[in-house]
C-alpha cells in the first residue's frame, strides 16, 4: 500500500472527509488501482474525457476524468 496507514499523521489531513474523500484516499493507497491508473493513463486510455473503460469503473467503483 502507499503511504503508511498505521500512525495517526495519516490521518491529520482528514477531519473534514467526506465518504467520497475517503474513498480517494483509499484508491490512492492501493497499489493495484496505482498501477492499473497509470498504466491506463500511459496507454492514453480515455473514454471521451474519461480515464478507463467501464470495466476499470465497475472493478474499482470510480471513473476520472483526464487530467491533461
Amino acid at each position: 500500500m502507499q503511504g503508511n496507514w498505521t500512525g495517526p499523521a495519516a490521518y491529520a489531513h482528514m477531519p473534514d472527509y467526506e465518504a467520497a474523500d475517503f474513498a480517494a484516499e483509499y484508491l490512492i493507497r492501493n497499489d493495484e488501482f496505482v498501477a492499473e491508473c497509470s498504466q491506463l493513463a500511459s496507454r492514453g486510455a480515455h473514454t471521451g474525457d474519461l480515464l478507463g473503460p467501464p470495466d476499470f469503473a465497475a472493478r474499482w467503483g470510480a471513473r476520472f476524468h483526464n487530467c491533461h
